[in-house]
């Protein structure tokens, strides 16, 4: 007969899985001092608890394999990249795009001249450069010396002079002074700096436009004027540098002018010389040393006045040199003027017919034309022919490029007739022309290539020819190349200025030019065809042939051109008309000009350079004097300077950095009319600038008229705030990237992230704590302040919670019965300390106990608060309870009896020892412990007598006396299945204080739900001490029993007392009869009694079924292992043999008997007892965890039936014990309420417990719930209410200046550091339940390490855990208590929200805001818009008509009266972002958050806003000005027909299609206009989203439709897998080929994979596709190189786990 008493499942259960803990302490960390980053660092060293984590290196081999097989995944040129400053992380990427920001339009240039020109080391001064030099030492020298004569040779020895002059003062002054060396063309910059640099020990800085010198800060032109002595640069960037007022004159001691014959009229030369110079007090002015060949430029009316022009400019004087020496050294090319037939002209050729046939129409080719008809007319047809060759190929390469080489057919029509006209063009001009033909050539061109022909044979030739024009110099080019003749001799090349992007022109970079130069010195050219660009400064080496092959027009021309021919028998070549004399009429004047020039500098009269050139007489000149003199407006900040030559580049500067798009270029417009005897101009700027309009004064001139009104709108918008105090536009897209660019500390860790870690304080609920210290709840206040920044509040105060709320959550030492006994321990401990001088020391730091006296009523749920009261028995007697008056006896504090050792019931006994306070210090000495085992524990000691005295004061008074005392109980109510065979046992839970109000909650069996419940009395019940003490021996017993480990703790650090009850759990987790409980009669005190003997009596085999009944057995023959019993085979008995059936650890032998002789060496007495099948009892496992946990292995030694007579009886009932296995995950989620509620009334927060604790546990607990889902929602909301504010109060700040507030206030960074100064850290839950650490607060072991202490007082989390917490707790307020407590929680969380408290604030400080700013538009704006049909279109009325206007308006609209829609854009943006949030979360309630912020993608993108605007015939009544715009729709419009033709409309269809992104914004402008309008109101635009937003996505977005972007699938799948260090670089170009653009992923510094595309974005998600496939490909390589530390802890955790299975 077989009995089934009872089920194991509760007992026998799986391990807690640890898998997933990521915050375990690992106390082998090295501990480093934390110093963040400069906001937070005071903050940092006033929290000791605080300490940054830091993981373990290891090394990363991850590409150290088969180098073919990387390949696959990583393309060869970044095989050993590292990431760098640019690199960003997944989230800065997502942010980043969230925001509609993409990478800076400026692409990452290499730097064009990394590589150094060969070292020019100089010879030593000759007599005339040393003469020279003595001159510029002494005063201002402008010296005229001829090319080749080493005039920078004098430069750099003033440099150097003055540099060592300059390090002399730096001892005696604190400002440090520099010399610029300025050129007027970039490519002298690199060429000057290396002369520089190889001929001085100065530290030499160079400067050029493609360095993004613009965008540079304040401090990185501080720190290269505080680290540099010479700057070179181009004269612009140095003017606009004096202009910005990041430098000044008195800062500069020597300006060196190159080429200084430029400095006329509006050159920067002459305004650098004019605005700043001239304005600098005379003793500060720098010195002066300028260049040139020629002092005489084009515009000069004689020698003279050039030269007293330039001198006066300069505030110079011009000298050259007599002395002989420099003709030795400079030698003169031999002149040749060779005469050319001029021809009459030619008609078009054929192909030009045919192309301007094709494309004459096309607005954009029209510079083709123009310069293919100034070749023809020069050069002749095959020159025009081979030049429209040229560039029809260069526009089909760059169509190919674009297009990917798509079809003929499916190109746009503009693309597609240019590849026609290219095929045209692919034959024409055959190579190898008869170059003697004039139907072929102009006369001209043939004598150019005779002459080549004949000095082609001369030896070394080397030569330039110098022409007028770009397309000239590339057309003789290809002609040189195609004449075969040539091929063995000439090497051509060309050398060229910079030309622009348009269509037509031709363009040669800065590093294109600096290579010619360098093949043309190697010899790898030996011609050059250049312009002007190869006339001046540039260091090309001396050629023997220079031809002149355009005339030049001024004498700098002609000198510095026959300068190149400085070698050895040189010929300069001049070609000249023959049919006229005009040509060599200009040759001989410019040669007498140049004798002349000479004869004048040469000589050196005591001259005076003011008075020898005066015309005053010229008006022009004189209102040129004015322009500099007249008007200047300063910068007191920053000494920037504002002149009307400065004027008009910076509005054009100020109108380029506005918001603009695709579809609009703004400019600012002048508008010049006559006025009087003058004329006025008035300036429009675009609609989205923050100044509209501005008209200037009468002035004489149209230039100055529009200079004036220039000037007048800059000062304006200086003093609106667009222009800073450097007088530079808010660049605010680069301030937003500046904004969102990560922040490291000193470890290395980016603020705000991930990755970044900390060690905090775990606070204990402090609902269990007996006392608070007075000092450390002054410091939390004091942490509760925001910091001193003008965007952080105080979190304020509201009638969200009741105060009565806030008592129950004081420490236990406010009860009436226990408050006052320690006050009274407080002041005899006080003034034993005063009177003894001496201090309790804790770790170092001197502690004193202090307590409030607010007392908590017995009778009462809802605590009241009175007065605090110092009690003192002495002067101010009180009533006391008997039981306490007579401890206090006992104690001596009311008569003197000697002092008694404090006792209590056996076997409890007393020691003193340390006692872990929950501040995480140590107090000695400690109070009476109870303990559970039955010996006497002893200290050591070598006090002193009087400290040893000391000690049993406190340990006598520190006692809680012997009552009565007033408690309170809990039932903790298990759900029972109905179908389970065994009883559970209700459990009490015995509290000091009333629990309060918890809502029940699921816990998990193996998966599977049951509920856990609370249900409280609502009166005391009254004990003795003697009952406290059962109580507290119980508790000790059962949760020692569960955990294996031996707990102590003092009496009265006891948080709550377990009791075991008579009655047993059910189905049903309601106790109807709570109220009407006598817990006296209900508390089981046999089982208590039972559990303080500890008895273990042997079975009564005679009687074993009554015997065993809800017991637990101990198999003492092995271990004393404890096993609950399943059945009692009566078929089975000692020597029968082992089941077949059964794989057991009997199987192997004859019967169970013979198994325990050979095992145990022990007999069977009675062979006719039966076996008890039992399953060994498992350790406490992990009932919080929702998924089902592995089964665990049982041991091979673990018995499956024992023999009764080798077992005992255990000493707590099964029942008991059942209900006691799931105490640890009850009290763990209790803990978690708890802490939460505290939260929740600390912060004044309107959120429900259940949210409450969702928001604050992470996922690393391993709940059932964790803060992802309403991070997410908590995320969309922050983003809403926080635009709202900042679209109400900054009226006057564009979309970009909002952007960047929004993500300053919102970004993780900011949210972190508001988490910490409310130190939310204390009431997160992060860890998972670990039974190892588990105990009843203050419960501690003999066996406790420090790591066990670390993981109960202490946890890890990240910056960006921190950020996360905040924004789920928004997402839990939201759905708690609407958009009212979202707000509130807002501005609790420290948000700032200025003086909006309430919604209700918002449309008032709204309406007072606008009282700030001029009319947004004018009533005439309504004519622009159908205001009926967009009422219809969005089914509300609108109360204010012109915010129709406003939400409609495109900035392409010149002179709008309405302002353009991106604030309103801006607004709603984040309108839409938390609708469709919410959208998400009720309609996929199930939905995890990855899936969520998926759906939302697809939700929120430019393409399906797109789609929503057209299907909406919103597009229609758009107003903009804009052609392109126009052609964009109607492009997307026919895209759209053909698919819903095709049946092609499924699914998100919308991906591939070219959206133009103006219509999404128009969507998001219309949303913000009617919550605006409707006086922020989210129910009008609620609907109007139901209407567009709804039916698209039921039909097109759902999870099974979703297209998943390649790069968030390669994050999740890590950040899945515990790894969070890896982070994208992007690599761009300024081609657009198919591959042009790059992205590197890194994963542990190392590069995993690279993508390329035609754009940044698709480079993105080739590259992480490539990374997901090769982390699919080869699984083990994340486990080999990750250090993170939620991957080695997790695995290391996980070790441990099952090692102590073995314990």
């Amino acid at each position: 007969m077989t009995t089934t008493l009872q089920s194991n499942d509760f007992l026998i259960s799986n391990n807690n899985n640890d898998e997933t803990n990521n915050n375990l302490i690992d106390m082998t960390t090295t501990i480093i001092n934390n110093n963040e980053n400069k906001n937070s660092k005071e903050e940092e060293e006033n929290d000791n608890t605080i300490i940054p984590f830091i993981p373990e290196k290891i090394e990363n081999t991850m590409n150290s394999g088969d180098q073919e097989q990387l390949l696959r995944y990583i393309d060869p040129e970044f095989l050993d990249a590292l990431p760098d400053r640019g690199a960003k992380n997944a989230d800065q990427v997502f942010e980043q795009e969230r925001y509609n920001l993409q990478d800076p339009d400026t692409p990452e240039l290499l730097d064009d001249f990394d590589e150094q020109p060969q070292e020019t080391k100089m010879l030593p001064p000759r007599d005339y450069q040393y003469e020279l030099f003595q001159k510029a030492v002494d005063e201002n020298v402008l010296a005229v010396l001829d090319t080749g004569s080493g005039k920078t040779l004098i430069a750099v020895m003033l440099i150097k002079h003055i540099a060592a002059k300059e390090r002399e003062e730096r001892l005696r002054r604190r400002n440090t002074k520099l010399t610029f060396f300025l050129v007027d063309r970039v490519p002298l910059v690199p060429q000057q700096y290396n002369v520089i640099k190889t001929n001085c020990d100065a530290k030499v800085e160079r400067m050029y436009g493609a360095m993004d010198i613009d965008n540079w800060s304040e401090k990185k032109w501080k720190q290269i004027f505080e680290e540099s002595d010479v700057c070179v640069m181009t004269a612009q960037i140095f003017l606009n540098t004096l202009r910005h007022g990041f430098i000044h004159m008195s800062q500069v001691n020597l300006i060196i002018f190159d080429e200084c014959h430029h400095c006329t009229k509006r050159h920067p030369y002459n305004l650098i010389m004019k605005e700043h110079y001239e304005q600098c007090n005379r003793e500060d002015r720098p010195k002066i040393f300028g260049m040139t060949a020629s002092p005489v430029h084009k515009s000069a009316k004689s020698v003279e006045q050039a030269i007293f022009e330039l001198e006066r400019n300069l505030d110079s004087r011009v000298y050259t040199t007599i002395n002989g020496t420099i003709a030795q050294v400079v030698r003169r090319a031999r002149e040749v003027t060779i005469a050319y037939t001029t021809t009459d002209g030619y008609e078009n050729t054929k192909l030009c017919k045919q192309i301007r046939n094709k494309i004459n129409h096309i607005e954009r080719y029209k510079r083709l034309f123009s310069s293919t008809d100034n070749v023809l007319k020069e050069l002749g047809p095959w020159c025009c022919d081979r030049l429209w060759k040229h560039l029809l190929t260069e526009q089909a390469n760059r169509i190919h490029d674009d297009t990917q080489d798509l079809p003929l057919d499916k190109l746009n029509e503009e693309d597609r007739i240019i590849i026609e006209a290219y095929r045209l063009a692919r034959d024409a001009a055959p190579d190898n022309p008869d170059i003697k033909d004039l139907a072929l050539f102009s006369g001209k061109v043939s004598k150019l290539m005779e002459i080549l022909s004949i000095f082609q044979q001369k030896q070394d030739f080397c030569g330039i020819i110098f022409v007028e024009r770009r397309h000239t110099a590339v057309v003789l080019d290809l002609l040189i190349k195609s004449y075969h003749k040539f091929d063995n001799t000439i090497k051509s090349g060309i050398l060229i200025g910079h030309g622009t992007n348009d269509d037509g022109d031709i363009q040669m970079k800065f590093k294109k030019q600096h290579e010619t130069i360098h093949q043309f010195r190697d010899g790898e050219l030996n011609l050059l065809i250049a312009t002007n660009v190869a006339e001046e400064g540039l260091d090309i080496q001396p050629c023997n042939v220079v031809i002149r092959f355009d005339f030049f027009r001024t004498l700098i021309g002609y000198i510095q051109s026959r300068g190149r021919a400085r070698r050895e028998d040189s010929v300069y070549c001049i070609l000249v008309e023959d049919n006229t004399s005009g040509d060599c009429v200009k040759l001989d004047d410019f040669r007498r000009l140049e004798v002349k020039m000479k004869s004048f500098c040469v000589e050196h009269p005591e001259r005076s350079v003011y008075n020898s050139y005066n015309d005053a007489d010229d008006d022009e000149d004189d209102e040129y004097d004015e322009d500099f003199n007249g008007c200047r407006y300063e910068v007191p900040s920053s000494g920037a300077a504002i002149t009307l030559h400065f004027a008009v580049p910076l509005i054009h500067l100020y109108v380029g950095s506005l918001p603009s798009d695709a579809f609009c270029a703004l400019q600012p417009i002048f508008d010049i009319s006559p006025a009087g005897e003058g004329f006025t101009c008035t300036l429009r700027l675009p609609s989205n600038a923050a100044l509209r309009e501005m008209t200037s004064e009468v002035a004489r001139t149209k230039s100055k008229a529009k200079r004036l009104a220039a000037y007048k709108a800059a000062i304006e918008l200086h003093k609106l705030g667009a222009l800073d105090d450097h007088l530079r536009p808010k660049n605010m897209k680069r301030q937003i990237l500046g904004e969102m660019a990560p922040i490291f500390d000193e470890n290395g860790q980016i603020v705000g992230s991930r990755r970044r870690r900390h060690i905090y304080e775990k606070r204990t609920p402090r609902f269990w704590e007996r006392e608070q210290n007075e000092e450390e709840e002054k410091i939390e206040k004091d942490h509760l302040k925001a910091e001193d920044d003008k965007d952080l509040m105080i979190a304020h105060k509201s009638s969200w919670r009741e105060d009565g709320d806030i008592d129950m959550f004081e420490p236990r030492s406010q009860l009436s019965h226990v408050t006052q006994r320690l006050k009274l321990i407080e002041n005899n401990k006080n003034s034993h300390l005063k009177s003894t001088n001496d201090q309790v020391l804790t770790n170092g730091s001197s502690h004193e106990l202090q307590n409030s006296t607010t007392v908590v009523p017995n009778q009462s749920i809802n605590a009241t608060t009175i007065p605090k009261k110092t009690i003192n028995l002495l002067d101010d007697p009180i009533d006391l309870p008997n039981g306490i008056m007579k401890s206090f006896e006992q104690l001596g504090l009311v008569s003197n009896p000697p002092l008694k050792p404090v006792t209590v019931a056996s076997p409890i006994t007393t020691t003193t020892t340390t006692n872990s306070l929950t501040n995480g210090s140590t107090l000695v000495p400690l109070l009476p412990t109870v303990t559970a085992t039955t010996e006497v524990a002893t200290t050591e000691s070598k006090q002193s007598e009087a400290d040893a005295i000391d000690n049993m004061n406190v340990e006598a008074l520190e006692d809680i006396g012997q009552g009565p005392f007033d408690v309170w109980m809990t039932v903790i109510l298990v759900e029972i299945k109905k179908d389970t065979p065994f009883k559970v046992r209700h459990m009490g839970l015995i509290s000091w204080k009333p629990l309060p109000s918890t809502p029940d909650f699921e816990l998990y069996k193996k998966g599977d739900p049951f509920k856990i419940g609370f249900r409280s009395m609502s009166t005391t019940f009254r004990i003795d001490r003697s009952t406290v003490d059962k109580l507290a021996e119980f508790t000790l017993s059962i949760c020692s029993a569960i955990t294996n480990k031996e707990f102590q703790c003092p009496l009265i650090d006891f948080p709550y007392f377990f009791a075991p009850l008579k009655t047993y759990n059910t189905d049903n987790i309601e106790y109807p009869t709570i109220n009407d409980l006598v817990p006296m009669d209900t508390i089981d005190w046999n089982e208590i009694d039972q559990t303080i003997i500890k008895e273990q009596p042997n079975i009564d085999l005679d009687h074993l079924e009554q015997n065993v009944q809800d017991k637990i057995l101990i198999d003492y023959a092995d271990n004393s292992r404890r096993y609950v019993i399943q059945e009692i085979c009566h078929d089975l008995h000692p020597n029968s043999p082992p089941p077949k059936d059964l794989t057991i650890r009997e199987s192997d032998y004859e019967n169970f008997a013979a198994y325990y002789l050979d095992n145990f060496k022990i007999d069977v007495t009675r062979m006719d007892q039966p076996m008890v099948r039992v399953q060994r009892i498992q350790k406490v496992m992990n009932f919080l965890m929702p998924i089902a946990p592995a089964a665990p292995q049982e041991k091979k030694r673990t018995a499956t039936f024992v023999i009764p007579e080798f077992c005992k009886i255990f000493w707590a009932s099964a029942s008991v014990y059942q209900s006691a296995m799931v105490l640890p995950s009850i009290m763990t989620r209790l803990d978690s309420y708890l802490l939460v509620k505290e939260a929740g009334l600390r912060y004044d927060l309107p959120i429900s417990d259940d949210l409450m604790l969702e928001a604050y546990t992470t996922p690393s607990a391993s709940m059932a719930m964790n803060y992802e889902r309403l991070e997410t929602l908590g995320d969309s909301l922050l983003k809403f209410i926080a635009t709202i504010r900042l679209y109400i109060n900054f009226p006057f700040s564009d979309e970009g200046e909002l952007h960047c507030l929004r993500i300053r206030v919102i970004c993780n960074r900011a949210l972190y550091q508001a988490a910490k100064r409310l130190r939310i850290f204390r009431y997160v839950t992060s860890h998972a339940f670990n039974r190892r650490y588990w105990r009843p607060h203050h419960f501690t072991a003999p066996t406790d390490n420090p790591e066990a202490l670390e993981e109960l007082r202490h946890h890890m989390l990240s910056d960006k855990t921190l950020a996360d917490v905040v924004e789920a707790t928004l997402g839990a307020s939201y759905l708690s208590s609407g958009l009212e407590g979202g707000l509130h929680t807002a501005i609790q969380m420290q948000i700032p929200f200025d003086d909006i408290k309430h919604w209700s604030d918002l449309q008032p400080t709204y309406i007072q805001s606008r009282t700030k700013v001029p009319p947004r538009a004018e009533a005439k704006a309504l004519r622009n818009v159908s205001i009926q049909k967009v009422q219809e279109i969005c089914s509300y009325e609108f109360n204010t008509q012109l915010t129709i206007v406003e939400a409609l308006t495109h900035a392409s609209l010149p002179n709008s009266t309405a302002p353009c829609y991106q604030r309103l854009e801006f607004l709603g943006d984040a309108i839409l972002d938390f609708l469709v949030i919410r959208y998400l979360f009720k309609t996929y309630p199930e939905a995890d958050p990855g899936l969520i912020t998926d759906l939302k993608d697809s939700c929120v993108n430019n393409h399906v806003l797109g789609i929503i605007c057209v299907r909406n015939q919103l597009h229609t009544q758009i107003i903009h000005y804009s052609g392109r715009l126009v052609k964009a729709i109607e492009e997307f419009n026919l895209q759209l027909e053909k698919m819903d033709k095709n049946g092609e409309s499924v699914g998100e269809y919308w991906t591939e299609l070219t959206v133009p992104k103006v219509l999404s914004d128009v969507v998001e402008s219309m949303l913000g206009a009617v919550f605006v309008d409707a006086g922020f109101d989210l129910a009008p635009v609620e609907r109007v989203f139901e209407k567009w937003m709804i039916p698209l996505y039921e039909n097109h977005v759902r999870p099974d439709t979703l297209k998943i972007h390649p790069l968030r699938k390669f994050t999740t799948d890590l950040q899945r897998l515990g790894c969070e260090s890896f982070m994208l670089r992007n690599h761009t170009t300024l081609s657009t080929s198919a591959d042009s653009q790059k992205c590197v992923i890194f994963l542990h510094d190392k590069p995993l994979a690279t993508g390329s595309a035609d754009n940044v974005k698709a480079a993105r998600r080739n590259a992480a596709a490539k990374a997901s496939l090769r982390l699919e490909e080869d699984p083990g390589l994340l486990k080999a190189i990750c250090n993170c530390s939620i991957t080695s802890r997790r695995n290391k955790k996980l070790e441990e786990y099952y090692d102590d299975d073995d314990e």
